[in-house]
Order: C-alpha cells, then structure tokens, then sequence
C-alpha cells in the first residue's frame, strides 16, 4: 500500500491570496525571526520540520492554513519555519533537542526556550499549546523552577507534567505519576488522559488500570482509540516473544482483555500479522484469507492494506488471484488513489499488462485529483510497459 505523501505547502512572509488566512511564516531565516520578535516585543514560534516528514505536512495542510489560527498566531508570535536538517536548523535541532518532527518551539527574543510541543496536533491541541506558552506561569522554564523549590501543588504537577508530556521529555512521566498520587480517583477525563499518557508497557500499573476501566475511557474517548492503545502494548508485548510464541497463551490474553467478539477479532489479526513477521507465507496465507473471511466488514483500508502485503511478499499464483479480488472489494468499497495503485501492482506481478496499465491511470488520475505525489505509480508504469 502506498503511503500518501502530500505536497509541501511553502511559506514566506509574502503568501498569496489563497493562504491571506493563515499562518504567516518566515522561511529558514533565524536570526530574522529573532530579530523581528526584539522589535515587536514578540515570543518566536518555529515549526521545526523536515522536508520527508508526513505529519509536519499534514499540519500545512490542516492546521496552519485555519483562519483562526493563522489570526492567532500572526497576532502574538513571530512564526518561522526552519528545516532541521539545513542550515541554521541543524544547530537549532541539537541545541534544543529536538527529538522528532514535527517540533513545536517557543523561544524568547533572545533565543530561550519558553514552552515546546511535538507531533501533529489538531486544531483544537495545537491552539491550547500555543495559549500556555503565552502564559508566563505555564511556561516550562516557570514550571521547572517552581517545581526545584519544592511546589508540589497538584495543579502545577498536572501542567508541568503535561507540559513536559507534550514536548516528548520522558521526566513528563515521573511528574505525572507523582500528580496523580496525589488524587483519590482517576475517572475525570483529564486524569484518565494522564493515565493514558503514563502507560508505558503491558502489565503496568497504568495499563492494567486502562484494561480494568476500558468501558469507562471508551465512553470518554471512543473504542477506536482505547482499543487502539491497549493493542499497541499487547502488540509490544508479544513481538519480544516472535519465534517463540505460544499461540494458546497469546489468545489467553486477548480472551481476557476485550469481550467474546472484540477478542476473536483482535486475535486473528494479531495470528495473520504474526506469521507475515516471521516469514512464514504458508501460514500468513492461511491466516489472512482465514481473517477476511472471518471479518466480512473490514474497511476499503484494511482490505487495501492486506492486497498490497500479498504483492511485496506473496508469491503464489492462486493467492494472487485473491489478493486482487481483495483490491477491488477495497475499490468497490473506497475507490481512491492507493487501492487502485495496488490493483495495478498485483496485475503487474502477475503479467497482465493491460489491466496493470488500466489501474495505473486510474490511481495516477485520483491523486492528480487529490493534489498527492504520485511518482512511485509512475515508476510502476514504466515497469509495466516493459512487460
């Protein structure tokens, strides 16, 4: 399955009509940026990017363009946008650790980190990180120094805690645990966010608490994410187990984890991805079809995303055929640019040039439609005109 990539929206100070909305931004020019807060009396705001970055562009795409934001933050910052990989980004990355993308900085006029933030972040996040590095009492350095005096109110563990959660420094964790000593119940939404944040590793305190009160944060913050999570630590979990796994106790913990039809779900997508993850192809066949069959409501996506593995690691003909009726079920369901970039890989493997050619077009035409790079369909094209 092809990975979207979307095009990178470039941003100056002089922006056309298009982007008069949003967020106006200096381009790799540091000392400008610095410069101009000293004048305006201004905090700096970096979007701290790499150009292969997805969700730095996805936050071009969604986030800075908002006319909200872009008023906010024209308002009451200086915005630059620094590419950390070339000049003045490189020193910027290694002097304020920048420990992945994107990376949201907050500096004083003289070059101080005030407040930081990483990942993509929706509007709604995105514009409350901003809100607590305008606020002197919530800014790291503040928080930090009240919290070295011995200020152990609970307020000021909570925000220093998130604060520090937010800019991915691991002492968020030691914070938050100490904060959420100090509350007799963790059911509000908030402390159950924090105790969310903490889970580290199956069989945790935090995660056991997640597990035990799983209805509870699917009310609060919907079953795609809590299962979501609590699946990525069973998944850990077990993949520190890979050749050596007892598949009767991998069931046992997801028997005892999620409800009778939750359970088989999970299970059987973990069984097929186990054996794709040791290279077993007999197996992974097995399984998969096994799981589609199981599992007729799979999204266009899953569908998608199962067809494409069988073009990169399945061999044999007869499964061939059923990846591709797999791809078009997808197709059937969701026609959009990937699907149909994978139906045309899977007729290329098989030797149909026409068909191959007929599905390249398609996939190139929707992400023509979509604004989205297409350049590994048309590498594909060539391959498949050389049949």
């Amino acid at each position: 399955m092809r990975l979207l990539i979307l095009s990178l929206l470039t941003f100056n100070i002089a922006i056309g009509q298009e982007n008069q909305y949003a967020i106006h931004f200096i381009d790799n020019d540091f000392p400008a940026a610095l410069e101009e807060a000293r004048i305006e009396d201004k905090i700096v705001f970096i979007d701290a990017y790499t150009t292969w970055c997805g969700p730095c562009k996805m936050m071009d795409r969604n986030v800075f363009t908002d006319s909200i934001v872009g008023s906010f933050f024209n308002t009451n910052f200086v915005n630059l946008k620094l590419d950390m990989e070339k000049g003045d980004g490189v020193a910027a990355a290694k002097k304020y650790q920048v420990r992945g993308y994107p990376s949201f900085l907050f500096l004083s006029a003289s070059g101080a980190l005030l407040h930081q933030g990483i990942g993509y972040q929706p509007i709604e996040q995105f514009m409350a990180m901003a809100q607590q590095a305008l606020d002197p009492g919530k800014q790291l350095p503040a928080m930090e120094s009240a919290y070295e005096k011995g200020d152990r109110d609970p307020q000021l563990l909570y925000d220093y805690a998130n604060a520090l959660l937010a800019a991915g420094n691991e002492k968020g964790r030691e914070i938050g645990a100490e904060y959420l000593k100090t509350q007799s119940s963790w059911t509000s939404p908030e402390k159950m966010e924090m105790v969310a944040q903490l889970t580290k590793e199956y069989g945790d305190l935090y995660y056991n608490y997640m597990v035990e009160k799983r209805l509870l944060f699917i009310k609060e913050f919907g079953e795609g994410r809590v299962d979501g999570t609590i699946l990525r630590f069973i998944q850990n979990h077990l993949n520190d187990q890979l050749g050596n796994l007892q598949m009767d106790d991998a069931r046992e913990i997801f028997n005892s984890t999620f409800p009778p039809s939750k359970a088989a779900l999970y299970f059987d997508r973990f069984e097929m991805n186990y054996y794709d993850a040791i290279g077993n192809e007999e197996k992974y066949i097995e399984k998969s079809q096994q799981y589609v069959k199981s599992n007729p409501n799979l999204s266009a996506n899953e569908l998608n995303t199962i067809a494409w593995n069988y073009y990169e690691k399945v061999d044999s003909p007869k499964a061939l055929k059923w990846a591709i009726k797999l791809a078009k079920k997808s197709i059937t369901l969701d026609s959009n640019y990937f699907n149909n970039d994978t139906l045309a890989a899977l007729y290329y493997k098989q030797g149909n040039k026409k068909k191959a050619t007929r599905y390249a077009l398609m996939a190139i035409k929707l992400a023509q439609a979509d604004e989205a790079d297409y350049s590994e369909t048309e590498a594909l094209l060539e391959k498949i005109n050389r049949l």
